[in-house]
């Protein structure tokens, strides 16, 4: 009897909770779902750090240290500069967001001050003074407007290089009337935020939403260097975008080595592998045989040590090819290419390789593709995507002879801007559409039944868009 009275109770109360509960989990879940994009679902956390350092000097007592003040000053006129030094840990993915906190102790109505990174970690508060200050040596990071006494502001530095072990940073101005915030010797220590995204196919951010069932492929070419930030920034582009993930070659500078793939590509855009499907570059051959490459991208880059493979997403046929390798008529790959496009006639193809055909950048036009481009021409492929000179260039649809052909044509897309430095333009092709050498960036492309879009889409700071509609032969 009793037995049955505790099951009669828990079911009541069961029921209760789900009558209560249900409906807003019902509605969580289906959110959930309608937001989280296809494929592993990426992990996100939060880290806090306050710092194991701070002070600051002042031009007018050169020698004097500050190091265990309550607050630090930022000021112009004496210049009065901050420092803080952070002990990171934690990191091991993709940083996508930076915030630095600080509580404003007195301040002028002018300015917050900018803040900057300092490559030079190895300073003591006790011990810096305006004449043994470390050089400031980072671009500027962030800059507030006018700010309040008891106001607690924040410095976005998503944009530094923040990797497990020290980080330094510096805060200047350049007005007269200055601003003080609050030390970590206060009860109010600044307090450095950081969100890191590891695993799956990205955060649910969606930058810019396609039709259901329409697939989208987004990437670049040219892309980590542990000597640059740029594989960060446009890593966190491609986290905030669901889809497949193209490369265009040249994925670890600058010779392709495990290690390097492992340490520069890896903590960027080594996040997605999962959703990756790459094309090789000649700086992934430096090493033998592009072996540490093909170890690193395994099946998701083909059969093994072949280089070229086929897929589709959706109605497209999306064909990769090996620009490093032989192309001419008598190679295996022209004949598997061709063995490709009899037997797979399908209204969109589009065709992903390193070294261009057509461009109007450093390495200009490589003859050497001649006969995939005109075999692909032959067969009405549509759209093809190159890396291998870093900038970015639209090129009017063309013939196997670099004419303009709004019928036939194959338009062209070189997106070298993936991270690592940005070449300089030659004299620009005629069938030059748009050109940019300044920003980084990626390229998506939402993939419809007959059709297509393209946006360029830019790094934080980066002012160069680039956006428009083809349609399939």
């Amino acid at each position: 009897m009793r037995r049955w009275k505790l099951r009669y109770l828990i079911a009541v109360v069961g029921a209760l909770a789900f009558l209560a509960l249900g409906p807003r989990l019902l509605i969580d879940a289906l959110t959930s779902a309608t937001e989280r994009p296809d494929g592993p679902v990426a992990q996100v956390s939060t880290l806090r750090f306050t710092p194991v350092a701070d002070t600051y000097v002042n031009e007018a007592h050169p020698h004097t240290s500050y190091g265990d003040r309550l607050d630090f000053d930022v000021d112009g006129k004496p210049v009065k500069e901050a420092y803080l030094m952070f002990n990171l840990s934690g990191i091991d993915g993709l940083v996508t967001s930076a915030k630095l906190r600080l509580l404003v102790t007195n301040a002028s109505p002018h300015s917050g001050g900018s803040i900057r990174q300092v490559s030079d970690t190895t300073w003591s508060e006790t011990e810096m003074t305006f004449k043994k200050r470390p050089m400031i040596d980072g671009p500027v990071l962030s800059t507030l407007g006018p700010v309040e006494k008891g106001q607690v502001v924040t410095f976005d530095v998503t944009r530094a290089d923040l990797r497990n072990g020290l980080v330094s940073f510096a805060m200047t101005s350049h007005r007269q009337d200055g601003v003080e915030y609050a030390s970590r010797e206060s009860p109010n220590s600044p307090e450095l935020v950081i969100t890191v995204t590891t695993g799956g196919s990205g955060v649910t951010t969606v930058r810019s939403t396609s039709p259901p069932g329409d697939p989208v492929l987004v990437g670049a070419g040219d892309i980590a260097s542990c000597r640059s930030n740029g594989a960060r920034e446009t890593a966190r582009l491609i986290a905030s975008i669901p889809g497949t993930v193209f490369t265009a070659g040249d994925h670890a500078y600058p010779d392709g080595t495990a290690r390097q793939f492992a340490e520069c590509y890896g903590p960027t855009w080594g996040l997605f592998k999962e959703r990756t499907r790459p094309a090789p570059g000649n700086h992934d051959y430096r090493t033998e045989g592009a072996r540490p490459y093909f170890e690193y991208f395994g099946e998701n880059a083909g059969p093994p040590g072949r280089g070229y493979y086929s897929y589709s997403l959706g109605t497209w046929r999306i064909l990769v090819i090996d620009s490093n390798i032989a192309v001419d008529k008598e190679s295996p790959q022209y004949a598997w290419l061709q063995q490709e496009l009899t037997a797979n006639p399908v209204i969109c193809t589009l065709a992903i390789w390193h070294h261009p055909r057509f461009s109007s950048a450093k390495h200009g036009s490589q003859k050497k593709m001649a006969s995939i481009w005109e075999l692909l021409y032959a067969h009405h492929a549509d759209v093809v995507i190159n890396g291998h000179d870093h900038v970015y260039e639209r090129l009017e649809p063309m013939d196997a002879d670099g004419n303009r052909d709004d019928e036939h044509g194959i338009r062209t897309f070189v997106v070298g801007t993936g991270g690592v430095g940005l070449y300089k333009f030659g004299t620009p092709l005629a069938t030059s559409e748009v050109r940019d050498n300044d920003t980084l960036g990626v390229l998506k492309l939402t993939l419809h039944d007959g059709s297509y879009d393209w946006e360029f889409i830019p790094v934080p700071g980066g002012s160069f868009t680039d956006s428009g509609t083809g349609t399939c032969h």
